[in-house]
């Protein structure tokens, strides 16, 4: 029998019912968000930008974008990559864990080839996000 790998820690999020994990070391902070700014003709999911810091941040509905169903939130887990910061809607936020799984990806297309799973972190089913190609794949499609 395999033994299942073993990630790095992970910030643990729900959005909705479900649970996400996303490395800890990217994951730079979760924010109370202002009043968003509108993209004209941005998909549903992207639910308009704000200003961080000197920085614009787009947020992310992950519930509409992973599901199709719109998850309300005033708070956004903003996870930092090479190209950008991206927000992440989440209606709960746990705890920094280790996580364990098989981390295949849960699709061949879309975002469900960025959530990888199953895996479990603190004992919560969880699907952990990979980062890089979910910004990317963001940016292809906003």
């Amino acid at each position: 029998m395999a033994t299942p790998e073993t990630r790095p820690p992970h910030l643990l999020f729900a959005c909705g019912a479900r649970w996400y994990a996303v490395p800890a070391p990217l994951a730079a902070e979760v924010v109370t968000f202002p009043e968003l700014t509108r993209v004209p003709g941005a998909p549903a999911h992207l639910l308009g930008v704000f200003n961080h810091r000197g920085e614009v941040v787009p947020v992310v509905d992950l519930g509409q974008l992973a599901a199709g169903s719109p998850q309300p939130s005033g708070r956004a887990v903003l996870v930092r990559v090479a190209r950008g910061v991206m927000g992440l809607t989440a209606t709960e936020v746990a705890d920094v864990t280790p996580v364990t799984g098989s981390f295949e990806p849960q699709g061949t297309s879309g975002i469900h080839a960025h959530l990888l799973g199953p895996a479990d972190a603190a004992g919560r089913s969880v699907l952990v996000l990979e980062p890089e190609g979910l910004f990317d794949f963001l940016s292809q499609r906003t």
